[in-house]
């Protein structure tokens, strides 16, 4: 049996739900930058590289996002005081409040994307993507000879 290319499919979906969000959240802020969001609150502070790895963004384009939701009020920017040259970043009130937002879109996306999925189903999928989100950490460990 011949299957179409994963890759085609995740970056079919991918895109999808770019636009999804995007129509339905109705505030100037992209899916990119809502990302940074989830991962923060209020209470407690992240260093500014450690928040641009776990979204899987080099630490340029993790700058240039933080500099705008710093800039629009949604989160605070701190010298670390162990580290002068890194950042710690959290959530402002007003950035509590747009992650409340943002999640609530993502997760009526999540659900229409799961729409009749059993249970099973659901974790059978969350498991399967999570073999490839470690294969694919795999292949970028590898030698760049190997990987060819």
């Amino acid at each position: 049996m011949k299957y179409e290319r994963v890759t085609k499919k995740i970056g079919y979906l991918y895109w999808s739900n770019r636009t999804l969000f995007t129509k339905l959240f109705p505030h100037p802020l992209g899916p990119g930058q809502a990302a940074f969001l989830i991962y923060l609150t209020e209470d407690t502070e992240v260093r500014q590289e450690t928040l641009a790895s776990m979204i899987g963004v080099d630490k340029a384009i993790g700058t240039r996002v933080i500099r705008k939701l710093n800039e629009a009020g949604y989160i605070r920017r701190r010298r670390d005081p162990e580290n002068y040259r890194a950042y710690l970043i959290s959530l402002t009130e007003e950035g509590n409040e747009m992650k409340d937002a943002i999640l609530e879109v993502s997760n009526f996306i999540d659900e229409s994307l799961l729409n009749g999925f059993t249970d099973e189903e659901r974790d059978m999928m969350h498991n399967l993507l999570d073999r490839m989100i470690v294969n694919i950490g795999q292949i970028f460990s590898l030698d760049p000879e190997e990987a060819a």
